[in-house]
């Protein structure tokens, strides 16, 4: 039963019953009590097992009802962070995804069927989430998240990577320092997964940790694979470090790495940058668009070009070579599978058969990473 229906009758001027009008005010009320009562009741039975956690209870079930977190990227992990959140009873839950889903997500994105193939994830993803908690708001945000669009993060308490690019995070990262918010850092790549809880003014930022990678020299899930319960473990693992921020507790001061085939955690000690260009000299690179891939659409071609940092050539190619075609070139390398056709220049620039600009930079992400 959806209990949403106690806010619909406040705004009406009158409640109807058996063909009947209700036009005293106090059978309003007294109906608009008796919802509330039962929302209460349906509150209770659904988070009960929940607030009986000593590191919970009614209290922080409260402060997680009112919560409001956005979910950046509704993929591998983005799937199962939303899922967990909403059966948690996050009050308000946002999603930004640009991608639509294709076949070979359905192995480790928790939440899709078959059915949902070329539907676009954050719409798919508010649906399926309502149907489990209906009590929950969802806010779809179905774009690119980039300097430009990056203002509604203003609206939310916590902010959580489950993207799949070094890019986003590093504009994450700014607009957290900036604005002060808390967010956290998760990836999973192969057997490993990686998780840092990051508070401006309290702990290191991402830049204190990762320096900006050369496109290449970072392995990705589309060239070296991944395995399902490394996305799900560490994707939990994010999940209950939100709720310790939610509930106003302290999270793991560590980085986190966890390479699930080898059952090996480790924790590890970081420490902030004094020479940061981000939390200590202010310079806020990505969100100011300066460090952004840039896209341009050739017209007549079919092909969309992305300016990228110069790349590790040789590790594309091997890296590629397990995955498709490869002709190299003194300019660059040529890539062709059933999936996709691009060619890759020494100095970052990348010519993308695509139709679209997001298709494009989808393509450049997966493959060539950055």
């Amino acid at each position: 039963m959806n209990f949403t229906s106690a806010s619909t009758i406040k705004r009406l001027s009158f409640y109807r019953d058996n063909g009947k009008t209700l036009k005293k005010r106090q059978h309003f009320y007294m109906v608009l009590r008796l919802l509330r009562k039962m929302e209460r009741k349906e509150t209770s039975q659904r988070y009960s097992r929940q607030k009986l956690l000593k590191e919970i209870g009614p209290k922080g079930q409260k402060l997680l009802n009112t919560a409001k977190v956005i979910i950046i990227g509704v993929g591998a992990l983005g799937t199962t962070t939303a899922n967990l959140l909403v059966r948690a009873g996050v009050g308000t839950i946002g999603l930004v995804d640009r991608d639509i889903i294709e076949l070979h997500n359905l192995q480790r994105q928790t939440i899709f069927t078959e059915e949902d193939c070329n539907k676009p994830k954050a719409e798919v993803a508010a649906m399926w989430l309502r149907k489990t908690n209906s009590t929950i708001k969802i806010e779809v945000y179905p774009l690119e998240l980039n300097h430009e669009t990056g203002e509604m993060l203003k609206n939310y308490d916590l902010i959580l990577d489950c993207t799949d690019n070094m890019e986003t995070r590093f504009l994450m990262n700014d607009f957290c320092v900036k604005n002060k918010k808390q967010w956290i850092y998760c990836s999973a790549v192969g057997t490993k997964g990686r998780l840092f809880t990051i508070i401006p003014n309290k702990t290191p930022c991402f830049r204190c940790l990762f320096a900006v990678p050369k496109p290449g020299s970072l392995e990705t899930c589309d060239t070296a694979g991944v395995l399902n319960t490394i996305t799900t473990t560490i994707a939990a693992m994010q999940v209950t470090e939100a709720v310790k921020l939610l509930t106003n507790q302290t999270p793991a001061k560590e980085l986190l790495a966890f390479d699930i085939w080898k059952q090996e955690l480790q924790k590890i000690k970081v420490k902030s940058n004094p020479k940061c260009i981000c939390c200590k000299k202010k310079k806020y690179e990505f969100l100011d668009g300066n460090k952004e891939t840039v896209s341009i659409k050739l017209c007549g071609q079919g092909r969309i070009q992305i300016k990228g940092r110069t790349p590790n050539v040789s590790a594309i190619r091997k890296r590629l070579e397990q995955n498709g075609t490869v002709k190299e070139t003194q300019y660059g390398l040529h890539f062709t599978n059933n999936e996709t056709d691009f060619f890759l220049f020494n100095d970052g620039r990348c010519l993308i058969k695509a139709v679209t600009k997001e298709e494009a930079k989808n393509i450049y992400s997966k493959w060539v990473g950055n």
